[in-house]
């Protein structure tokens, strides 16, 4: 049999399961006679919402944002930073909004990847886009057009940008500018995405 030790959701849903056949083998349930049915699937998520509740709160350590805590607290009510707030001034914090939004988003990783992002030249827009990046030297403006960017910015692993920087496809959008973009348009379709391999005809982008 499989080892599922060390996949928590794997083992924790494993677990489950076997409550559920146990139950219906008691007696104690029989789920309309339908083991993948809508009454099932509610009671395997109310057991396995149960069964996690401590961890859907999503705990942060003290080495991260200064105690243990939790998202969820960070979040909400932020009780521990508000009594800490407290037993230092005496008195509790006069604002409205007490979530700890900067401690909660150093906390929270979506996806733990070591990807970087490259601005490519989707579209004629996203061609104007980049040209307009790297001519513009007025910080507001970079900042203007790089939040535009996000919507043509895309991942890549640390092995497919090298391979990318290795054919001379990607650029920094300025000298001393550590910000990315692809200029070599062959390596990107408007179909498909970004290639590893040059798939068009060269076309000249602002470098």
């Amino acid at each position: 049999m499989e080892n599922v030790d060390k996949l928590q959701d794997i083992l924790c849903g494993k677990g489950i399961t076997e409550r559920l056949l146990d139950d219906v083998e008691a007696g104690s349930e029989d789920f309309g006679g339908n083991l993948i049915g809508p009454k099932a699937i509610e009671q395997y998520f109310e057991y396995f919402f149960f069964n996690r509740h401590q961890e859907m709160d999503y705990p942060v350590s003290a080495q991260t944002v200064g105690r243990d805590d939790t998202l969820l607290n960070l979040l909400s009510i932020n009780s521990m930073a508000m009594d800490e707030y407290g037993r230092s001034h005496d008195t509790a914090p006069n604002i409205y909004l007490r979530q700890s939004f900067m401690s909660a988003a150093r906390a929270f990783k979506v996806i733990d990847a070591a990807t970087r992002g490259i601005i490519v030249p989707y579209g004629e827009a996203g061609r104007d886009l980049v040209n307009k990046l790297c001519s513009a030297f007025e910080v507001e403006k970079q900042f203007v057009l790089l939040r535009r960017a996000q919507q043509y910015t895309v991942n890549v692993f640390p092995q497919d940008l090298e391979k990318l920087q290795k054919a001379g496809a990607v650029s920094a959008i300025q000298k001393d500018v550590d910000i990315l973009h692809l200029s070599d348009a062959r390596y990107y379709d408007q179909s498909f995405g970004l290639s590893q391999t040059p798939e068009g005809t060269m076309e000249v982008l602002y470098a």
